[in-house]
């Protein structure tokens, strides 16, 4: 009690309750002009994407959700600070394959407030993600005419394919590259593979299992003709 007493009178002392005074005055001085005349602070807005939270593991995204625009109010400095923190997120915990319809939420540090997002519903659509097993096929890359390959085979020879069901339908093989030429008479090693469409182009948003593949080549010239019969 005698503590309490003391840093009462302390405060309560003239030179320095005008001091603790002077500070509060110069601070809600500050406030007014951090809010421009106002301590109801000033409103920005500022575009922002939007994130996916709660994704079901069966399900993919198609196109990644359009962003949003997103009105928020407070005190200059706060906003300056708080533009880079603010979020938006739609929750799929619910999804179904096919495109639906979900609320944008939004976060905003403390002091900030959300006074308006648009769009406050986007349309985001998701596809089924599917399985299935391909050959892997060998592309070998500069192989002359007069030579021959022997005991091509990689291991192991099929590989499966997780995939949304639109990429999915794009593949044609799945194929590992290697690269045989010059003097090289036999080669062994892991290659990885790759799935490529009808046109020959690597295909995105495809997991291979397993990646790569192991391959043994053995690299046989041809006799030439020497044109006796």
């Amino acid at each position: 009690m005698n503590r309490l007493r003391q840093i009462w009178g302390f405060l309560t002392e003239p030179k320095v309750y005008w001091r603790l005074f002077s500070l509060a005055l110069a601070f809600i001085f500050w406030l007014l002009a951090a809010g421009e005349g106002s301590l109801g602070g000033t409103e920005r807005v500022i575009p922002i994407p939007v994130q996916v939270q709660n994704l079901p593991n069966d399900l993919a995204l198609v196109d990644p959700p359009q962003d949003v625009r997103v009105r928020i109010r407070g005190l200059t400095p706060l906003l300056n600070m708080a533009e880079d923190s603010v979020t938006a997120f739609v929750d799929l915990k619910v999804a179904v394959e096919g495109e639906g319809t979900y609320g944008v939420e939004v976060k905003v540090p403390t002091g900030v407030e959300v006074i308006g997002v648009s769009p406050r519903w986007i349309k985001v659509k998701t596809e089924q993600i599917v399985e299935n097993v391909f050959p892997v096929a060998l592309g070998l890359l500069g192989v002359k005419p007069q030579e021959v390959i022997q005991s091509v085979l990689p291991k192991p020879d099929s590989v499966t394919i997780t995939a949304p069901r639109s990429i999915m339908e794009q593949v044609d093989q799945v194929v590992a590259y290697i690269s045989i030429g010059g003097s090289i008479t036999r080669l062994e090693g892991t290659f990885p593979v790759e799935a490529i469409d009808k046109q020959g182009r690597t295909l995105d948003l495809v997991k291979i299992q397993p990646t790569q593949v192991q391959v043994m080549v053995e690299q046989v010239m041809a006799a030439e003709d020497d044109g006796n019969d």
